[in-house]
């Protein structure tokens, strides 16, 4: 009886453990089945934004590429609000089967969230895919005011406190944390004035209405070329081709390097190889010299990274950003 006892554990402990084994690989085939006949359907691309702007523009030359790539349709969805958290929020509640994309700026992961008290999303809602390029953004003054460079523009800040005021497309953006970032390296004194957005702030300052901001490349080249603002440097640490005797700030500024961005990234717990194979189609977009000249058109520099690489920037990013946002007392209206 013992002997028989015994081989029945035995027995029993076999069948346990070939049951445990048969539960494991059935939990980790739903992963890999996924990523095998993905994608299965439409690939949305939410975009937090209006249509018409850059980011619009971004999200269908992405939505091109990816359909061409993948082989099924790519359908743009707008889903502006709460300063891009209403899409972005949306996203990270979908299922990470890599048929939900978020077009991501560097405002709605590292800049919104620390702007709000109870933010809606963070940055590690979401799982990195690919990295697209650098917003390029101009320093640019009104063409009477007399100075040459970022370093003239504040010694005459500096020389006449509150005297000068500048603008931007909103208070927490980048294009304002970039001059609060200036006044961290060079303290001076000049007041902000907000608008919505970067067309009202394009008239006035060529009006001279107030005197200095930030502007993307793709709304400052024409009244640059024509004379009716100056210029006087491109963020970032290298010029750029659109104007090449530009200077970089980080000339006159060493450290101030940080640049707005956009991306694609999906809900968090998207699978690796879908998000590596992503990765790749997007990359090679990225490598397309005639995809990276539609993306010059409208200023943005094309910045291929792996899905690793990405994903160590945001961390970097977002910890610059939220320590600028809270130096400079921004919180969201």
């Amino acid at each position: 009886m013992r002997l028989r006892h015994s081989l029945i554990l035995r027995s029993r402990a076999k069948r346990g453990v070939s049951k445990d084994g048969l539960t494991a690989a059935t939990l980790a085939l739903p992963a890999a089945a996924r990523a095998q006949t993905w994608p299965s359907q439409p690939i949305r691309i939410v975009v937090p934004y209006p249509p018409g702007g850059l980011t619009d523009v971004l999200g269908r030359l992405v939505g091109e590429r990816l359909q061409a790539g993948l082989g099924q349709p790519a359908v743009i969805d707008n889903k502006p609000g709460a300063a891009t958290q209403v899409g972005a929020s949306f996203v990270a509640k979908a299922p990470a089967d890599g048929h939900t994309l978020l077009l991501a700026t560097v405002s709605t992961l590292c800049i919104t969230p620390a702007l709000y008290t109870k933010p809606l999303i963070h940055h590690t809602d979401f799982a990195p895919v690919a990295m697209m390029g650098r917003v390029v953004l101009f320093l640019v003054c009104r063409p009477d005011l007399p100075v040459a460079d970022p370093t003239g523009l504040v010694t005459v800040l500096q020389a006449r406190p509150d005297a000068y005021s500048y603008g931007s497309p909103g208070v927490g953006t980048a294009h304002h944390l970039l001059v609060e970032l200036m006044r961290s390296k060079a303290p001076f004194s000049a007041t902000h004035i907000p608008y919505l957005g970067s067309a009202k702030a394009l008239l006035d300052l060529m009006e001279g209405r107030f005197d200095f901001m930030f502007l993307d490349a793709a709304v400052a080249l024409a009244p640059i070329k024509a004379g009716k603002l100056k210029v006087l440097a491109v963020t970032g640490s290298s010029s750029d081709p659109t104007l090449p005797e530009v200077p970089p700030i980080t000339t006159f500024f060493p450290g101030l390097d940080l640049q707005p961005w956009m991306s694609i990234v999906g809900p968090a717990g998207l699978p690796a190889p879908i998000a590596a194979r992503l990765n790749g189609e997007l990359n090679k977009a990225l490598a397309d010299p005639v995809f990276v000249q539609r993306l010059r058109e409208v200023g943005l520099a094309a910045l291929p990274l792996s899905t690793d690489a990405f994903g160590d920037f945001i961390k970097r990013d977002a910890a610059r950003w939220t320590e600028l946002v809270r130096s400079s007392g921004a919180k969201a209206e």
